[in-house]
């Protein structure tokens, strides 16, 4: 007998108004569609709609990013349940979205991998087949790191299926691995067009499917020894060569060390304040009213950085200028539009960095350039820069500036810029994680200081450098808070790592402000801790079969 797996919303109606008028819709367009997908063209657009998926995946930072060492809530409110654990349960919102969000887009990838064999011959169906088996494999190593085990739905459904059983996560991870694997032997080592999965890309995932695995009370050493390897074999001896501000530079999201992103296309998108992704949006401090006018980007004010953040960088490191805006033009966008003429511009805002915060520090820099600093507003370096509800003043921290998109209408979900996914300094890193984890801490030091060279400002590479001995588990979540902030991986780093309590507990006001009351905001009313997302109520409501709550959601 078949097994019936676990839930997807989209067959159960959940989320619609009108459940039957639904099915039958879908049921009136299944032949036409059946025949369409058998088509070349047909089969091709439904692989490209597996890879669309993937914004409604990234369309929120929420599971990403809050509730971490990094963020913290600013003058606008974050759902309070996954920024500060208390107050989550399975009626929480976000964490329904990107449940049914992500079944779905596993439903699109079942239903490409059901008409991968039936298509119209193609040369290319065969890599075809392995990308699908990528996206699908990814989609269920963003379930289980969130929830644990979670059902295994591979078959493509015609009619609604309501029961559905969980699987464990041990099982899970074995079927990310399996099918990863399967995929790497399908597609190219490089892809023609940019944006497809390629195998290098595939190491750099599954390294980190492994790397996450060995954590685990089922994983094992191997699984480490399997990240080093994988990550090693998807860095392929290519140094990090490029400048980390030119990385981020708007308009070069195609360069030579992102090995997979999510694709954004200005020709595709209908509306274009509604279209785009967000990730230029949440990252910082609202500027005014007049954003549109004026050359600035609409920022949430809902995702702050933490003084940890700001604290983790020295000023050897570059990458603190190339991920903060610090020297704010009379237009935001200057820094872009007028690259070439940066001396001439006037400063608007300068936040001056804690190694330069004294009085004297500040008045040298506006004496470095009197004509076009001297009235510039400063904002010192101090714990007001970590924004609150009671902030009022609009430009109160600096602004993350690696996703800014100068070309972006003035709204919340404008950009056009690729997300990146997986680059080679996260590579990098992976495999530093894996050698620590094998006690080899002079390969781990060898991974690890060829991002820090790139990193460091000119003069300043041996400063940089570390010793084997300097490495530990928080010295790495360090580098990568300094290498990937606001990337969408943090939770991911954290959970992985078994530090998301400890390290939001010291470095996320929110959480400590908690903690200072007495109260562990991840005990849940069963006094299991919430370390992962709850099962949202509404698919256990709908599901027929047993599927049990995770802990602290009782």
């Amino acid at each position: 007998m078949k097994k019936i797996y676990f839930l997807n919303f989209l067959l159960v109606c959940l989320f619609t108004t009108g459940c039957q008028d639904y099915l039958e819709e879908e049921n009136r367009s299944n032949i036409v569609s059946e025949q369409y997908y058998a088509t070349a063209e047909g089969y091709e657009k439904l692989v490209n709609a597996s890879y669309a998926t993937l914004r409604t995946a990234y369309n929120e930072p929420w599971l990403y990013m809050a509730g971490t060492d990094l963020f913290v809530e600013g003058r606008d409110v974050q759902p309070k349940g996954i920024s500060e654990y208390r107050d989550l349960t399975p009626e929480e919102a976000a964490v329904e979205v990107f449940y049914r969000n992500t079944y779905n887009a596993i439903q699109v990838c079942n239903t490409a991998l059901y008409f991968n064999d039936k298509t119209a011959s193609t040369p290319n169906v065969a890599s075809r087949k392995g990308e699908v088996q990528f996206l699908r494999a990814y989609y269920y190593f963003l379930l289980v790191q969130h929830f644990g085990g979670v059902a295994l739905v591979t078959d493509y459904f015609k009619e609604p299926q309501a029961q559905f059983a969980r699987n464990s996560a041990e099982e899970v991870y074995t079927f990310i691995i399996n099918e990863m694997k399967a995929a790497l032997a399908l597609v190219p080592e490089s892809q023609l067009e940019f944006g497809r999965i390629s195998q290098r890309a595939i190491r750099h995932f599954l390294a980190k499917v492994y790397l996450t695995r060995g954590y685990e009370t089922f994983g094992s050493s191997t699984d480490f020894t399997e990240a080093a390897s994988l990550a090693d074999a998807a860095i392929a001896q290519q140094p990090l060569a490029i400048p980390f501000e030119d990385l981020f530079y708007p308009g070069n999201e195609r360069n030579a060390e992102v090995l997979f992103s999510i694709q954004y296309d200005p020709g595709s998108i209908a509306n274009p304040q509604t279209g785009g992704n967000n990730q230029n949006y949440w990252f910082g401090p609202y500027m005014g009213g007049q954003g549109a006018v004026q050359g600035y980007p609409q920022r949430a004010y809902r995702l702050v950085p933490t003084m940890y953040l700001f604290d983790v960088y020295t000023q050897n490191d570059a990458r603190f200028d190339a991920t903060f805006m610090i020297e704010y033009y009379q237009r935001y966008y200057d820094y872009y539009d007028k690259k070439t003429e940066r001396a001439s511009l006037n400063v608007r805002y300068y936040y001056a960095p804690k190694w330069a915060n004294s009085p004297e520090a500040i008045e040298a820099w506006k004496a470095a350039d009197p004509t076009h600093r001297s009235a510039a507003q400063v904002i010192p370096y101090s714990p007001a820069w970590e924004a609150t509800n009671s902030t009022t003043f609009d430009n109160a921290t600096p602004a993350i500036k690696k996703f800014d998109d100068p070309k972006a209408a003035f709204g919340s979900s404008s950009s056009t810029r690729d997300i990146y996914l997986a680059r080679l300094g996260e590579t990098y890193l992976i495999a530093a994680e894996a050698y620590l984890k094998l006690g080899d801490n002079t390969t781990a030091a060898q991974r690890i200081n060829e991002v820090r060279r790139r990193a460091a400002k000119p003069g300043a590479e041996m400063a940089m450098l570390i010793n084997p001995g300097d490495i530990t588990i928080d010295f790495i979540l360090d580098e990568r808070a300094r290498e990937l902030a606001g990337e969408y991986l943090r939770w991911f780093d954290l959970k992985r790592t078994g530090t998301l309590v400890d390290r939001t507990k010291l470095y996320n006001r929110d959480i400590r402000n908690w903690f200072n009351q007495g109260i562990d905001p991840f005990q849940g009313s069963d006094g299991a801790f919430k370390v992962l997302r709850p099962i949202p109520s509404r698919a256990l409501i709908l599901n027929e079969g047993e599927f049990e709550q995770n802990p602290g959601y009782k």
